[in-house]
């Protein structure tokens, strides 16, 4: 084997050390960068991550806040609706309240007038007006049907008395009869009749008695008064009441 001579010219002998040097010094400036860009990313990360955070947090608030405010509205609708259901309630029951309470007047009033009209009719029963003891007429009322004209009549006799009074009454009816071919009108008298035709009609009773019937009212003639005569057996005198005839004319429905 032959060794050949290794031929070391000046200058070119470099130390090793100068060698380690250079490469740990790149390391150590690679080191130094990337740790220097590790940290800039990571702050930059860590700003990012803070802020979202932070803004996450405000919502999260937020949608807490606009919970509670709209549970609270929601309550606050409820008990307003509640208190418009309790009102309408209210209003609905003062009125049914009022409508009965104008009924109950009505049929009070009704009630009173009818009181009024007994006691009225009772007291001239027991002191008539005209005094005296004789049968007279307390009431004569017609009313428009659709079976003709129907009456009503009382007669009363005042006092008090063991014995009934008897005797007859008369209904008739004075007016204007249908135009004649002059077209004049002529006074006519209509005579009421009893249920079995009779004129005059028959009573017998103590303090009072009613009468009813039905008559028709010939066409063309006007009424225009009523006069009733009423007969006491035992009687000198008979005793004549006269109405005009708008007096007495009612309405049933009324």
């Amino acid at each position: 084997m032959v060794h050949r001579p290794r031929i070391v010219t000046e200058g070119d002998e470099r130390p090793r050390w100068l060698h380690w040097l250079v490469v740990v010094g790149a390391v150590v400036l690679a080191i130094g960068g990337g740790y220097g860009v590790f940290t800039l990313l990571s702050t930059e990360l860590s700003e990012r991550y803070s802020a979202m955070t932070g803004d996450r947090t405000r919502l999260l608030e937020l949608r807490r806040e606009l919970s509670q405010r709209l549970q609270e509205e929601k309550a606050e609708t409820e008990a307003l609706r509640e208190r418009l259901a309790y009102l309408e309630k209210s209003q609905q029951i003062d009125r049914e309240a009022c409508q009965q309470l104008r009924s109950s007047l009505r049929d009070m009033q009704a009630k009173l007038v009818d009181a009024q009209e007994q006691l009225a009719f009772y007291r001239g029963i027991v002191s008539p007006a005209g005094g005296g003891k004789a049968v007279r007429v307390h009431e004569f009322v017609v009313y428009p049907t659709s079976a003709g004209m129907r009456y009503e009549l009382v007669l009363v006799r005042s006092g008090q008395h063991d014995r009934r009074a008897r005797g007859r009454f008369q209904v008739r009816i004075e007016g204007l009869g249908a135009p004649q071919e002059d077209g004049k009108r002529k006074p006519e008298t209509l005579e009421v009749r009893g249920a079995e035709g009779e004129k005059d009609m028959l009573f017998s009773f103590r303090h009072f008695q009613e009468f009813a019937g039905v008559f028709a009212i010939p066409e063309g003639f006007t009424p225009r008064r009523v006069l009733i005569t009423v007969q006491r057996d035992g009687a000198e005198e008979p005793n004549e009441t006269s109405y005009e005839w708008q007096r007495v004319v009612a309405d049933k429905g009324a």
